[in-house]
């Protein structure tokens, strides 16, 4: 696959098919990922990959744990409070949500069903592969931009064996439980989740087309006249 096909087919999926995907395949997509440039060549990653019986059991123990600790009720670190937002940046988070919700039918104070979907972030939206990203904290916040760099290249090497992911900052609610079940030592953040498989076309949440600035709205060119 061209990079200019794998970007522009690469979505945030939200509705995966069970179709396995072997270690095999994960690992190739980890190898090309891998070539990610990193300040000073650090390459702060960590990436713990699951399926099968043991991302079932994050599952559970995810769940059984925001039962005591509901989603968000948990102070996150590096992460800008929602109502600090400025515009423009409130208004496209908030037409995304509105977006997805629509796509799937869900009026917008249906609460209930809201949380319903909210919830589909602990199955992996029916993914059978959970990645999880870390960084050792003597590393932050600096090399953060790394790791970003990292995972971008992962959403993008997945294209080339035709997966689709969905990064999901969602499992920072839940870290003691990955620290637990995946032996992640404390001292690193467990800083994203992140769905792996083939995408269901199917599903209404994938119908959803996210819109992006114009280059002009956010890049200024300058010098090149002379």
């Amino acid at each position: 696959m061209q990079l200019t096909d794998a970007i522009h087919s690469r979505i945030s999926a939200r509705g995966f098919l069970d179709n396995p995907v072997s270690e095999a395949t994960v690992r190739q997509v980890i190898e090309l990922a891998r070539h990610s440039p990193s300040g000073s060549n650090m390459q702060p990653w960590q990436v713990h990959a699951v399926s099968g019986k043991q991302l079932q059991r994050v599952i559970e123990e995810s769940l059984a744990f925001a039962e005591k600790h509901p989603i968000g009720s948990r102070k996150k670190e590096f992460q800008t409070p929602t109502e600090n937002f400025i515009q423009p940046y409130k208004s496209r988070r908030f037409n995304v949500g509105m977006g997805l919700y629509d796509a799937l039918g869900i009026d917008r104070k249906d609460k209930v069903r809201r949380n319903e979907q909210l919830l589909q972030n602990f199955y992996f939206f029916g993914a059978p592969v959970g990645l999880f990203f870390s960084i050792h904290r003597c590393l932050m916040p600096g090399q953060l931009g790394d790791l970003g760099i990292f995972m971008g290249n992962v959403m993008l090497a997945a294209r080339e064996y035709d997966l689709h992911t969905c990064a999901q900052g969602f499992w920072q609610d839940v870290q003691p439980v990955l620290h637990d079940v995946l032996d992640i030592p404390e001292d690193y953040f467990i800083f994203n989740g992140m769905a792996l498989g083939h995408i269901d076309p199917e599903h209404p949440a994938n119908s959803l087309i996210s819109g992006r600035e114009d280059v002009d709205g956010f890049c200024q060119f300058a010098g090149f006249e002379q």
